[in-house]
């Protein structure tokens, strides 16, 4: 998945007990619009298919724009979806918000898009804002203290945009699964920039004087910055 659009799930699935856990809200939605249709394609048809029908339905419910006719069929499809998914799941499954995604086409015919009433980004700003609770100082005015963490976030993240690309910042901060190897912060020689990241954890190693002359050696042959002195 693109860099910042979920959570790592790989780290909430348990393969002994077979079971998701610790995953927050959008990473269920995630998991309901993206991955549900992926997880059980190995089941039968007639059991896969509701499934794949429901992950559709919230698709197109959170869609970006939203279209009159198509919500007053999704308002008659999700009953029959609903009537499939009561065929296959047990009784006990079925609570109250089961039955709640009957009236959320109602809700979007009334309200418009979900993007503008859902609660991500006053979670994401209530997170940041946790964060800036470690940054007290003044325990007797911790409200104050809070709003001034926040606001000197927002200068440093504002001075950025000043900055030279070479300077490494939030901004400008490489993609998690970049694998190019050109990041514009990193001014070092063009052989020492090169598509690719590490597997595992960085360790040290002392090099001897034999694979440090080789290193140096190979760094003369093949770095094209190089070239113009050995002619």
């Amino acid at each position: 998945m693109p860099d910042g659009y979920a959570s790592n799930l790989g780290k909430k699935v348990d393969i002994e007990r077979g079971i998701l856990h610790g995953m927050k809200s959008h990473d269920c939605h995630v998991f309901m619009e993206q991955l549900l249709p992926i997880a059980f394609c190995g089941l039968p048809e007639n059991i896969w298919k509701p499934m794949a029908e429901i992950s559709l339905f919230f698709k197109d419910l959170c869609s970006s724009t939203l279209i009159v006719e198509n919500l007053v069929r999704m308002a008659k499809n999700i009953v029959v979806i609903s009537n499939k998914l009561e065929k296959i799941l047990p009784p006990g499954f079925f609570d109250v918000m089961e039955h709640l995604p009957i009236h959320l086409v109602h809700e979007a015919l009334l309200g418009g898009p979900v993007q503008y009433r859902w609660m991500y980004p006053f979670e994401r700003f209530y997170r940041s804002i946790g964060k800036s609770k470690r940054g007290i100082k003044n325990k007797h005015m911790v409200e104050g203290c809070m709003a001034q963490v926040y606001l000197a976030k927002e200068r440093s993240h504002f001075c950025s945009y000043y900055f030279d690309d070479y300077v490494s910042c939030l901004r400008n901060r490489p993609n998690r699964h970049d694998v190019t190897g050109n990041d514009p912060a990193v001014q070092s020689l063009s052989i020492f920039n090169q598509p690719g990241k590490g597997s595992k954890k960085r360790t040290l190693h002392k090099l001897t004087e034999k694979e440090k002359k080789s290193a140096e050696l190979h760094v003369l042959l093949n770095c094209p910055e190089v070239q113009p002195f050995l002619e």
